[in-house]
């Protein structure tokens, strides 16, 4: 489905249902339907039956000392920023119903690299039917960005990503419920070539995933949760050999984000089974962790995990794991001053290789000092340095940029 026949079948579901009525909100007695309940109350205006909540974006304005991550004694560099305006909508019905739409159009500047100036969009659709103790989701997405989406490409090449979702959850009892989960990912990619090689050839696949979930109350800001999950990669290119399947199971805890502890711990095990016995699969550790701790009221500090598998372009390497972990701090110099600093490292591993098996280390460190404007918006001064050192010696590199961001939510 194209973007703007999306985009129509949403304004046009908006537009019928918004004469239906402004009745009391209910939204059943499931956990879903309470934070649906806290994030419609929480909207920053209303606008007849909708529920609206907007935010201008100003982010990376600056000094890009090396735009291509080049692994040269004279990079690239360029003046950039990314200038976006967020949009949150919902429209409650009878009680019963919630239209939740997201859109996020950007623009990406660079002032002397014109070829890399581009518009992007992030659009994320979903109508939820709320039943007593059954929720059921239906949601559809559009992203079209040229980014860097993982840390082996270096270029920003557009990739377009359709996707479908479609969810059911059980609120079986006041602490247990059940969730059932389906989601297809489509991705495609703009005529492209990195470092000789043909990325659409490489990566244009559709993602199948089904997955079973069932959580437990611990607390009021405490959620534990269990799942097992089942993947499907099906390749457009019969010759790259990499469709796949996987089999994981994940366990963690999801904390409330209105209590001091906030984020989510995720681990698990996954098995990558390729179908082509020519291929090695994967049997190991994953996990999807961030969680910040507000420890006295001036300070904050934050850490993350992420442990996983991405489809490559590097030669004829099926897949690379990708393992990153980090930690940061805030601190409040004074009421309207904040002082951030992140540091993270990481390593990409493949598995398979022609004559190397390649393997790259990376290290990150960001510092940041913001001045509160108004409540919800602060102005940040920004400086950050990015190393990667690997076994392939022409991919060793570092990228320092210096700027400034205007965010909300201070």
């Amino acid at each position: 489905m194209k973007k703007r026949t999306l985009h129509f079948f949403f304004i046009l579901a908006v537009f019928f249902f918004q004469g239906l009525g402004k009745d009391a909100l209910a939204y059943g007695k499931t956990w879903m339907g309470r934070e649906l309940e806290r994030l419609i109350s929480e909207a920053g205006f209303s606008l007849g039956p909708f529920r609206l909540d907007t935010a201008f974006r100003l982010s990376n304005v600056g000094y890009d000392s090396n735009i291509f991550y080049e692994a040269t004694s004279n990079p690239v560099h360029d003046f950039t920023l990314t200038a976006g305006l967020a949009l949150n909508a919902y429209l409650p019905i009878k009680k019963k119903i919630i239209i939740a739409i997201y859109d996020l159009p950007e623009y990406a500047y660079y002032r002397e690299t014109a070829r890399e100036r581009a518009w992007n969009n992030h659009f994320d659709g979903r109508v939820h039917f709320v039943f007593g103790r059954l929720c059921l989701t239906l949601g559809k997405g559009y992203i079209s960005a040229r980014e860097r989406w993982n840390t082996e490409i270096d270029i920003r090449p557009r990739e377009i990503e359709d996707n479908y979702l479609g969810l059911l959850l059980w609120q079986a009892t006041k602490r247990t419920s059940f969730e059932l989960i389906y989601r297809r990912l489509k991705f495609n990619h703009e005529s492209a070539a990195f470092q000789g090689f043909d990325i659409p050839a490489k990566l244009d696949r559709v993602e199948d995933y089904v997955s079973f979930m069932s959580f437990y109350q611990a607390s009021f800001r405490t959620r534990l949760f269990i799942d097992a999950e089942y993947g499907r990669f099906d390749f457009a290119n019969p010759l790259s050999l990499k469709d796949s399947e996987s089999y994981a199971a994940h366990g963690g805890f999801e904390f409330s984000p209105l209590g001091n502890i906030r984020g989510t711990v995720k681990v698990g095990y996954k098995y990558l089974n390729p179908l082509s016995a020519s291929r090695q699969d994967y049997r190991g550790l994953v996990g999807d962790s961030e969680v910040s701790v507000r420890l006295t009221s001036p300070w904050k500090i934050r850490a993350y995990y992420r442990r996983d598998i991405q489809f490559s372009v590097w030669y004829d390497a099926a897949y690379f794991l990708e393992n990153v972990y980090g930690a940061g701090t805030s601190l409040y110099l004074f009421r309207n001053i904040r002082l951030d600093y992140d540091y993270s490292r990481g390593r990409n591993s493949y598995p398979e290789g022609i004559s190397v098996k390649r393997l790259d280390d990376y290290l990150i460190h960001s510092v940041g000092l913001y001045l509160r404007i108004k409540k919800k918006v602060a102005l940040g001064a920004i400086a950050s340095h990015w190393d990667r050192r690997s076994n392939v010696n022409y991919e060793n590199d570092h990228r320092n940029f210096l700027g400034f961001n205007l965010i909300y939510d201070f």
